[in-house]
């Protein structure tokens, strides 16, 4: 019977490393490298005008406050939008829909050699914008929120 507890605690701390290891690997995704989505935007720039401009948005995160500028425009008529921010630069999303009054941006970013998708959804409340980034369908989700420059 002994042996079935340390199988049993090995297996669950094995479980838990694997979780700890794909959330450090979420948080570190937020500052490496990128690959843009290739989906072209759905929405009209003119349905999505009080999103445009220049957002400085700060993310909570597991290992602190997370500073990301979203840049929301029009690219021929199109909603498109620009992330930046973290040592793995800029990346432009072209995969930008609306849900009711919020604006979804889908995109993946590059860790350690593996896609991770992320889906971006923002929203406003006057003058504050918030934002909920779901990572690898809701494996890992941070919140944060900004004012427009």
């Amino acid at each position: 019977m002994r042996a079935k507890s340390v199988w049993s605690a090995s297996l669950l701390a094995v479980t838990m490393m694997r979780r700890q290891i794909v959330m450090a690997a979420a948080v570190v995704l937020l500052a490496a490298g990128s690959v843009a989505a290739g989906q072209a935007s759905s929405v009209d720039a003119g349905d999505a005008s009080a999103f445009m401009g220049t957002w400085v948005l700060t993310m909570e995160t597991p290992r602190g406050s997370n500073e990301q500028t979203v840049v929301v425009r029009d690219e021929d008529g199109k909603v498109a939008a620009r992330l930046e921010g973290g040592r793995g630069g800029a990346i432009d999303i072209t995969d930008v829909a609306k849900d009711a009054e919020s604006l979804v941006l889908t995109f993946a970013r590059n860790v350690q050699g593996n896609d991770v998708s992320i889906v971006l959804t923002l929203s406003l409340d006057g003058d504050t914008m918030n934002a909920t980034q779901d990572i690898n369908d809701g494996m890992f989700s941070m919140t944060g929120s900004g004012k427009k420059q």
